[in-house]
């Protein structure tokens, strides 16, 4: 069954507004990428402030609904869904020593809430292309009587029964004056009523307008008379992995904001071309009021795949800048000036000088990407070098490694292993491809991208080297006995010996028999080495 992975946190909201909430959808994501970018304020170049990001995989500094639909995967839960979601990043100020830390997003949930006006207004899907943000970073006032205003709002998670009377943890417009100890969620309301003719606007948000209700619904104006679903971020920040400040600021977002009142939602619509009138999106509309239980809504069950949504991983640069993930930094990155007890801080940040990262390792040019496969049925379907590293691990340095030693595959897997061969042994085979999904574990150099999963390979092969194996004959009167352990105590072949880069089972076999020696062997791709058994009757390698 497919429930969003953070149901309980968005129980309370569900009971304090049964009516409201009564025709919804949810769909649940892990966080895709956090950079400086922003494709909607910001396009082609570095945004102002820092962003964490989730949907499709496609998101890069300029978007359009091609790029969108182009993606290979997506962080919802729906593989057809290829929007983006976006929010500022959440930051942790320390007093000690002045330093601001990034703050972990452990999930965010993305409602799709169709509420009509009056009983049997149809409700569209979002248009191909159309895109808006919600809130305004820079606000640091409050008004009531505003939807824009009461469409942010927080949740203070974890306080208990004994805090359900308390005030102080109510939900509120404004970040809490405690700590949160299951986290604390922002959450943000988009307008719902579209003009029916702009997917954009150039402040981004006067193509939309709040229906006669505001946040809680309602008719759309004559202005505005396409009746949209409203969407609702729930994004839950892990403040509880960190002290709270009794006697000062304890958070701040990205853009300098210690109030919570600049929090803010970015939205670009990937759902698939509407057809007709209709799309995968507006059969769900029409009928699917499901909450988180996706497996309730068949327009949607075909699609279901959160396996493929956990693995999904950037395909485009990033903004290469320390942005403070796991560590302390004097200022927020760009030019977000915050005060905080009479110092102020900021980065002065020259966006000309920064650059750009890309978001996977690079792979030797002679490689390339086979895909994820099985390990042997029977053993390991790489034996010939090995390298484990639990903290530099990639893609890359995997295949490098491989490369290096001179053979043809290259594997990565769990994560941390790294495997090589000339070919593909004990059942082992590339013929029939596993789901990506399969190969979903981050490597631990590069959180961005995959390096393998459980038993599950991703696998890359230098086509050049497999095929000058294959034309490699081996000498006369030599047969292959196997893969062996080196000798405990010192060489298990100690005769003659020679290297090379362009080593092949063929010239190792042809100068063993020169030497007249009927045990050959060959390690780390390029060292092969010869000798004499005890009562050998034939030859060997």
């Amino acid at each position: 069954m497919v429930v969003v992975k953070a149901l309980l946190a968005v129980l309370p909201i569900l009971a304090a507004a049964p009516t409201a909430l009564a025709n919804h959808f949810i769909l649940t994501h892990k966080m895709l990428v956090t950079t400086r970018l922003d494709p909607i304020v910001f396009p082609g170049v570095i945004s102002g402030h820092v962003h964490t990001i989730a949907g499709a995989s496609s998101f890069d500094k300029t978007m359009d609904y091609a790029k969108s639909r182009s993606a290979s995967c997506t962080t919802a839960v729906v593989s057809e869904d290829k929007s983006n979601y976006w929010t500022p990043q959440m930051y942790y100020y320390n007093p000690l020593d002045a330093t601001f830390t990034m703050i972990t997003v452990s999930v965010m949930n993305t409602y799709y809430l169709t509420r009509p006006g009056y009983d049997g207004e149809k409700i569209t899907a979002f248009p191909d292309g159309l895109r808006m943000i919600s809130g305004n970073p820079f606000r640091k006032t409050f008004d009531a009587s505003n939807p824009d205003n009461a469409a942010i709002s927080f949740v203070c998670l974890g306080g208990g029964p004994e805090t359900r009377d308390d005030p102080e943890w109510f939900q509120r417009n404004s970040l809490f004056n405690h700590n949160c100890p299951g986290g604390m969620r922002a959450q943000v309301n988009f307008r719902s009523c579209w003009d029916g003719k702009n997917l954009d606007t150039s402040d981004h948000a006067s193509h939309m307008a709040w229906p006669s209700g505001g946040v809680d619904g309602g008719t759309c104006p004559s202005t505005h008379p396409v009746h949209l679903p409203m969407l609702f971020y729930e994004v839950v920040y892990d403040v509880q992995k960190f002290p709270y400040n009794n006697n000062g600021t304890t958070w701040v977002f990205a853009q300098g904001d210690t109030t919570g009142y600049g929090f803010h939602g970015d939205f670009v619509n990937g759902w698939p071309s509407l057809i007709n009138g209709t799309n995968i999106l507006q059969q769900a509309i029409d009928h699917c009021e499901v909450g988180g239980v996706l497996d309730n809504c068949p327009p949607f069950v075909p699609f279901l795949d959160n396996a493929a949504a956990g693995a999904c991983q950037p395909a485009n640069p990033k903004v290469d800048e320390d942005i403070g993930d796991g560590h302390g930094i004097k200022a927020l990155p760009g030019n977000n000036p915050v005060t905080i007890a009479g110092s102020t801080y900021v980065s002065n940040a020259n966006n000309s000088a920064i650059g750009y990262i890309g978001t996977t390792s690079t792979i030797p040019i002679d490689y390339s990407y086979v895909g994820c496969i099985a390990e042997g049925s029977l053993g390991r379907a790489l034996t010939g070098a090995s390298w484990i590293s639990a903290t530099a691990m990639t893609r890359g340095a995997c295949v490098s490694f491989c490369s290096d030693k001179g053979f043809a595959y290259a594997g990565v897997e769990f994560g941390q292993e790294c495997y090589c061969d000339n070919m593909l042994r004990n059942g082992a085979s590339s013929s029939t491809l596993l789901g990506e999904s399969q190969c979903g574990t981050s490597c631990p150099a590069l959180n961005t991208e995959n390096c393998g999963g459980g038993s599950a390979i991703t696998l890359f092969v230098a086509q050049s080297k497999v095929v000058a194996g294959k034309q490699s004959a081996v000498a006369s009167g030599f047969v292959e006995v196997g893969c062996v352990a080196e000798g405990q105590n010192g060489r298990a072949l100690t005769g003659p010996t020679f290297t090379s880069s362009t080593m092949s089972r063929g010239a190792c076999t042809s100068f063993c028999a020169s030497k007249g020696m009927p045990l050959a062997g060959v390690e780390y791709g390029s060292e092969w080495y010869v000798g004499s058994p005890v009562n050998a009757s034939f030859h060997t390698f």
